[in-house]
C-alpha cells in the first residue's frame, strides 16, 4: 500500500512540476510576444516616418532619385483619387440630404 501511495506522490509531484514548467514557458513566449510586438509598432511608425520624410522632399521638389519619384508619384495619384471620391460621397451624401429634406416638408 506504501509503494501505491509513494507512486501516486511522485505522480502528483511530476504533473505539478511539469504544469509549473508549462507556465513558466508560456510566461516566457508571452513575454518576447510582447516585445516581439512592440518592435513591430516601432517599426511601422518608422517606415511611416520614412515614408513621410521622403513624400515632403517629393512635394518640395527636392526629390532626385527616379525610382523614389516613380512611388511618390503613385502616392500622389492615389492622394488625388482619394480626395475625389470623399468629394464625391460629399455630393451624394448632401444630394439624399437635400431630398430627405424636402420628403420631410411634404409631409408637412
Amino acid at each position: 500500500m506504501q509503494s501505491l501511495f509513494d507512486r501516486l506522490g511522485k505522480a502528483a509531484t511530476s504533473a505539478a512540476t511539469n504544469a509549473a514548467s508549462k507556465a513558466e514557458e508560456m510566461r516566457e513566449i508571452n513575454k518576447l510576444k510582447s516585445e516581439r510586438n512592440d518592435l513591430k509598432s516601432e517599426y511601422t511608425v518608422t517606415k511611416k516616418k520614412l515614408a513621410e520624410y521622403v513624400f515632403k522632399q517629393y512635394q518640395d521638389g527636392e526629390l532626385t532619385d527616379s525610382a523614389l519619384v516613380e512611388f511618390c508619384d503613385k502616392m500622389q495619384e492615389l492622394r488625388d483619387e482619394i480626395d475625389e471620391l470623399g468629394r464625391e460621397i460629399d455630393a451624394v451624401r448632401a444630394e439624399y440630404e437635400e431630398k430627405a429634406s424636402d420628403r420631410a416638408e411634404e409631409r408637412l
